[in-house]
């Protein structure tokens, strides 16, 4: 029995040493493949931003609580948009988890996004994949179906972007409909395929902020020389009101260049002053623009520098979802950006206190159809208070554990008022 049990053991071990060779050769090829295809070496765990300012006076945690509770990702059932799902992913973190039953946790998210099983499971196996392998030059590439359906991204490069911003290493396993892959050939795929000409450019970088931050510059497969100088430029080339969502994302893409420059110093000096000139004007526009009751629309640029604003481009939901839309996404990039690009107290003030009044009115239909620009004001009034939305939601998760706890072992009735910060609140 002794020589037996020893045996299987043996045996157990080297099953395990051959799987962690095998894993461990993979890991190896993947970058050699990067080398080989003369792509820049990746980071594996992406560097992350973090808020900038913790403003109470901007907003109190019950009511940043109470626009948290309105925004749960509710998305839990059949055909889930993967446009919802990668939105709120972003906004939520994979580390967020609900007792909702019509919520679905961070990993639950992701899953959906990296997990072809899951995807089919909701979205049925007539559904066309939304994990995409690419085989090229004997190289098995990554693509994540955009611009095609509700069972696709909405924007180009937006799902591994907010995977990225979430955290997500690049040796995280993905299973598609043909088996198993790291994420770093969703990377390698989104690298082969960029150019500085294509129609979206914002998430491209964001992705490349994530995962090559210590790259000072490399070539793409077009031949083009990629710096960050060079991708900056880009950024500022258009119109300011031009682009999906009324040109904020090159906004958020170039005051987070300016974070990540402040690390590795990526951006020469004249390029850095150059960006921080720019979106100081872009805050004297929209200091200008704003109404009376806080809110930003589709017409935020004004005047641009080569004459009259463009033609209004508000979204077919109408005027309330352009202001939350203007709004959320000019309070997010202004929650990462140096003191001296933000606008006065006094602009940042009625625009947050507007946000939350908006989403605190609006029902469940509309935060339902609304969701996607939601989660963009949602993430900012939380990143507004220093926090990104996950801690905010632990911290109150924690906070009701031990005021449930205080009430047992009281007897006191759960029903009154027992904490200032609680009060217009509904807790679950």
């Amino acid at each position: 029995m002794t020589m037996k049990r020893f045996a299987n053991i043996s045996f157990y071990l080297l099953q395990i040493a051959f799987v962690t060779a095998i894993f461990g050769y993979g890991s190896v090829r993947y970058q050699e493949r990067f080398a080989d295809h003369g792509l820049p070496e990746a980071v594996n765990e992406p560097v992350l931003l973090e808020p900038r300012y913790d403003r109470p006076d901007f907003i109190s945690d019950a009511q940043l609580l109470a626009t948290l509770e309105k925004l749960k990702p509710r998305l839990r059932g059949k055909n889930p948009r993967i446009n919802f799902v990668d939105h709120a992913l972003r906004f939520w973190g994979v580390q967020s988890t609900f007792e909702d039953d019509e919520c679905l946790d961070g990993v639950e998210m992701r899953d959906l996004l990296l997990d072809h099983r899951v995807f089919q499971k909701a979205w049925g196996p007539e559904e066309r994949p939304f994990l995409v392998p690419d085989l090229r030059n004997d190289a098995m590439l990554l693509s994540m179906r955009t611009k095609d359906g509700a069972a696709s991204a909405s924007h180009t490069d937006h799902s591994l972007a907010s995977l990225a911003e979430v955290g997500t290493p690049l040796d995280f396993p993905v299973i598609t409909p043909t088996g198993e892959i790291e994420l770093r050939a969703a990377l390698e795929y989104a690298m082969t395929e960029f150019s500085l000409n294509q129609d979206e450019y914002e998430w491209s970088t964001m992705i490349f902020l994530h995962y090559l931050p210590h790259v000072q510059k490399w070539k793409s497969t077009e031949g083009q020389t990629i710096t960050w100088d060079r991708l900056a430029d880009r950024l500022m080339r258009q119109r300011l009101a031009d682009g999906v969502c009324f040109g904020y994302h090159r906004l958020f893409a170039l005051v987070s260049m300016l974070n990540a420059d402040e690390k590795e110093k990526i951006l020469s000096d004249e390029m850095r002053q150059e960006i921080v000139s720019y979106l100081q004007d872009v805050t004297n526009r929209l200091v200008k623009t704003q109404s009376k009751e806080g809110y930003w629309d589709s017409m935020w640029p004004g005047d641009e520098w080569d004459g009259p604003p463009s033609e209004d481009k508000g979204s077919p939901l109408g005027d309330e979802a352009d202001r939350i839309l203007a709004t959320g996404h000019a309070l997010e990039w202004w929650a990462f950006a140096p003191e001296e690009i933000l606008p006065p107290d006094e602009t940042l003030l009625k625009a947050i206190q507007w946000t939350y009044a908006e989403i605190d009115e609006l029902s469940d239909a509309k935060v339902k159809r609304y969701y996607t620009f939601l989660t963009h004001a949602g993430r900012a009034l939380s990143l507004w208070r220093g926090k990104m939305p996950h801690e905010a939601w632990k911290e109150r998760n924690e906070k009701m554990a031990r005021l449930n706890l205080t009430l047992n072992q009281t007897g006191t009735d759960s029903s009154s008022e027992t904490e200032p910060e609680t009060r217009g609140f509904s807790f679950e």
